[in-house]
């Protein structure tokens, strides 16, 4: 088990959090280019993994066949993987990491079907990322952005569901449904801005990081 008091951490870990077509992608890669324009060493991952484990829940993403809470529990063993053998050896080597989702993500997901707050406790062994930043968009906004292609799971074609996932974002960057070591600072972006405009408002809060 990962205990958040013994990992040696030089740079700062940031996530990145929303709903399906918040925009993750696109403020994680222009984060990236502004830290690397100042000289920093970043790594740059996501959540659900392609390790084994992760390949079982994109599976699952494309054609359901686990119960609610295995699929809560396999994530929360991908993230177990996803802390021992990406995040932490990055960090020990002082780069930057940023994560497009992580168990916040899990918590508003799978939170939806089942108690939040035993998601947020079986969670509770994650590292502890710096800062959390929440791309908030209402969920009549997805279709917009991710379209109507073939490869949507299950997620994104539930509108419903989208939006109580943002509602539980929102919760979440209250402190609701946290265990202590999953506690942090949480910015809370309308992601329906310019994108180079949210971009503006993440370097905000990152450079007090740096």
């Amino acid at each position: 088990m990962i205990d958040n008091l013994k990992v040696v951490k030089m740079a700062p870990f940031i996530v990145i959090e929303g709903i399906d077509g918040s925009g993750k992608g696109t403020q994680t890669i222009f984060l990236k280019e502004r830290l690397k324009e100042m000289g920093k060493d970043v790594f740059t991952t996501y959540e659900p993994t392609r390790s084994g484990i992760g390949r079982m829940i994109r599976e699952h993403m494309s054609d359901p066949f686990l119960d609610d809470k295995t699929l809560a529990l396999l994530f929360a063993a991908d993230r177990i993987e996803h802390n021992e053998k990406k995040i932490i050896p990055a960090l020990e080597a002082d780069k930057v990491v940023i994560s497009d989702r992580y168990v916040y993500s899990s918590i508003a997901y799978q939170g939806q079907t089942i108690d939040p707050d035993w998601v947020g406790k079986v969670n509770d062994h994650a590292l502890r990322p710096d800062l959390v930043v929440i791309l908030d968009l209402p969920s009549n906004k997805v279709e917009e952005r991710i379209g109507d292609r073939d490869d949507r799971d299950y997620f994104e074609v539930n509108r419903g569901f989208l939006e109580g996932a943002r509602k539980m974002f929102i919760a979440i960057s209250k402190g609701n449904h946290l265990p202590d070591p999953l506690k942090t600072r949480f910015l809370v972006v309308d992601s329906t801005m310019d994108k180079q405009e949210v971009a503006s408002r993440i370097w905000d809060e990152v450079e007090q990081l740096i």
